[in-house]
């Protein structure tokens, strides 16, 4: 069976995100382990994580991602704001740990218009520290949608693989930032292109999970900006191809789309399932 889940809330404790997933019908699930927009971090307490664990054996319910905030930056030149982001994908990651995630998704952030030459020493570095400073769960970069400065094309992702080394190191493919950095998911020649690309950077191993998201914007926009299953530009035969695709078919599926109230919901998980 394959597992197919989305981003879900964890207002009012961890566990709730559970309830939240049985509600629209998914078997994984992706959370915040605080707020998205926050530097504030807590460890999980004793009792959440005994609840959380015991549900989720009992639902059957895996992999469980956490996705980092999104203020976090590995590039930036400001000394203060690496160390807020690495003590946050720290905590991150040791609540990851206890409740047994099967990693952490980050967006590394943007070098700033210094390029990505100039950073890489810096991101890798930082990416160490983090795995050093932690035992057992994946530190999982998402790639991007081109946007200028953000970092995260396959080539640069390929680069800190190959400089971090670790194998704790993971990826995640993001079908919207796919379609929107200039991967056309509608045309099969380009799918194949795709997996010969990951091969090649030694990522395609190292896959983990799939965002599964259609694209507001257009092809090679440079623009993220996700929309509902077959609204968006690349449409429900683009998505089937790629969830569908031979050398991608047992990922676990997580949608970040806005449903019709602003987060994933049954239509789309059952869209999801239908593909």
């Amino acid at each position: 069976m394959r597992r197919i889940g989305a981003h879900v809330s964890t207002a009012g404790g961890v566990v709730n995100a559970l309830t939240r997933t049985t509600e629209i019908g998914g078997n994984c699930l992706q959370i915040f382990a605080g707020s998205p927009r926050s530097w504030a971090r807590r460890l999980y307490e004793e009792k959440e994580i005994s609840s959380f664990l015991n549900e989720s054996a009992k639902l059957d319910y895996s992999p469980t991602f956490i996705h980092a905030l999104y203020l976090v930056n590995l590039a930036s030149d400001n000394p203060d704001l690496v160390k807020k982001s690495v003590d946050s994908l720290i905590t991150d990651l040791k609540n990851g740990q206890v409740i047994a995630s099967a990693g952490v998704i980050v967006h590394l952030g943007s070098h700033q218009g210094r390029g990505f030459v100039s950073v890489v020493d810096q991101v890798a570095g930082v990416i160490r520290q983090i795995l050093n400073a932690t035992e057992e769960t994946p530190f999982i970069i998402e790639n991007s949608a081109g946007q200028q400065g953000k970092i995260g094309s396959l080539t640069e992702i390929g680069e800190l693989f190959a400089k971090v080394n670790h194998p704790r190191l993971k990826l995640c493919l993001d079908s919207a930032h796919l379609f929107e950095a200039g991967y056309d998911l509608r045309n099969l020649s380009a799918l194949d292109t795709l997996v010969n690309e990951l091969t090649d950077q030694g990522l395609f191993n190292q896959i983990v999970c799939l965002h599964l998201n259609d694209s507001k914007t257009e092809f090679n926009s440079r623009n993220d900006q996700h929309e509902n299953l077959g609204d968006g530009k690349i449409g429900l035969l683009g998505l089937s191809q790629l969830v569908n695709h031979e050398d991608l078919v047992d990922l676990p599926i997580i949608l970040e789309v806005p449903g019709d109230s602003g987060f994933p919901d049954a239509k789309q998980i059952a869209i999801a399932k239908s593909l």
